[in-house]
């Protein structure tokens, strides 16, 4: 079931026109959307790149945490005209502690220090603090009066850590996060640190800018689409379209790589949507072919584990599929490795077929720290190893 609704002639006469613009032809007999071709990153880049000539861009690049980075041209409004009448998180005496990584064509720093601009609010670019760091910052925080933090949930958690570990406290009461999930382990640290602060989220892509919203009243992990867009959940990643002025980017029918299901919400508003995982998950290990994501929640489901991160050797061979030839489960906590081991292999026949045949295919381990991407200071779900 689609979430969200668009008029059939505007959109189109949209697609129409994004076609003379770089983007893929029309159908003469098209009559619904399902008619329309399905787009992709190339399209995104043409099209914003042709843009970018005449009225100027920040180029940046997804990532690469899930998948392959995708260049895109983000105008410099960044669509704030458009978030900024459904979200409003800053204003007026906001003053936010901006906690992305700047740099490295990553967007969140920017789309951050763009919003404090257009709402008013004051920004403090200083990018991610380790909990040993925090300490020395805390009086001038406290100085410069600090009431807003945004981040992705690790950085967060890393700030939240070190001002409990140094018995700091600060008055924040908003907290803007997105570009990672929570685990619950981090989201009780910075609610155990900040108890007064509301949460609020914007979903999107580094090539989409903005797709859905939440805000304290809705349940954590829902989100709102925005006006004059339609999402039609897919198997294979949700499609996105959009019309009207004053986006980042138009789009028709826009492959995410989300998978994306209609839901509601606590707070009662229309066109909730929640996001159930990577569509491009599967990996064969040793011609079976396995879900990482199901690996990963069978994991978090083991009592004494707080956060799971799944290590995969390439394979020599040259496959069409991605070809791994050892699974390697690192994981934090308190659980034994053998309890995580049993409850993945219970619960997955066929990757323990493959580990009965060939047990070094298949490691657990319990590390004190996950990897990183030093670029986003993000803690990818999967990492490719050679």
């Amino acid at each position: 079931m689609a979430i969200g609704h668009l008029n059939w002639d505007q959109l189109l006469c949209h697609a129409k026109s994004l076609s003379e613009h770089g983007g893929l032809s029309v159908p003469t007999n098209a009559t619904r959307i399902e008619d329309l071709p399905i787009s992709g990153p190339e399209e995104i880049l043409r099209i914003t790149k042709a843009i970018a000539n005449t009225n100027g861009a920040i180029l940046n690049s997804s990532g690469g945490t899930t998948g392959k980075p995708k260049l895109a041209y983000t105008p410099f409004h960044q669509a704030m005209g458009r978030l900024l009448q459904q979200w409003k998180p800053l204003g007026p005496g906001s003053v936010l502690l901006n906690l992305f990584n700047p740099g490295r064509l990553w967007g969140a720093h920017y789309f951050i220090q763009t919003l404090c601009e257009k709402s008013k609010a004051i920004s403090v670019p200083a990018g991610p603090f380790t909990p040993e760091e925090v300490s020395a910052w805390i009086e001038t925080f406290d100085e410069i009066g600090i009431n807003a933090l945004a981040g992705a949930p690790t950085g967060l958690a890393d700030f939240a850590q070190g001002l409990m570990d140094a018995k700091g406290k600060l008055a924040i009461n908003t907290i803007i996060w997105m570009a990672e999930p929570w685990t619950e382990s981090k989201f009780k640290a910075v609610r155990s640190a900040f108890p007064n602060a509301g949460f609020w989220c914007d979903y999107g892509s580094v090539e989409t800018n903005s797709i859905a919203v939440n805000g304290p009243e809705c349940d954590r992990d829902t989100y709102h689409l925005l006006p004059d867009q339609l999402i039609e959940p897919n198997d294979h990643g949700a499609l996105l379209t959009r019309i009207g002025d004053g986006w980042t980017v138009p789009l028709i029918r826009y492959r995410l790589g989300d998978k994306i299901e209609k839901s509601h919400c606590r707070c009662g508003r229309s066109d909730a949507l929640i996001i159930e995982g990577r569509a491009d998950d599967s990996v064969s290990l040793l011609s079976a072919l396995i879900s990482t994501g199901q690996v990963i929640r069978l994991a978090e489901q083991v009592p004494g584990v707080e956060e799971v991160q799944l290590l995969l050797t390439r394979s020599k061979k040259e496959t069409a599929i991605r070809e791994a030839s050892v699974f390697t489960i690192t994981f934090t906590g308190a659980a034994e490795p053998q309890q995580v081991s049993k409850q993945i292999l219970n619960g997955i026949h066929n990757l323990a077929s493959v580990v009965h045949q060939y047990p070094n295919s298949f490691l657990v381990k319990r590390v004190q720290k996950l990897q990183r991407v030093t670029r986003t200071n993000k803690v990818p779900a999967v990492i490719w190893r050679e």
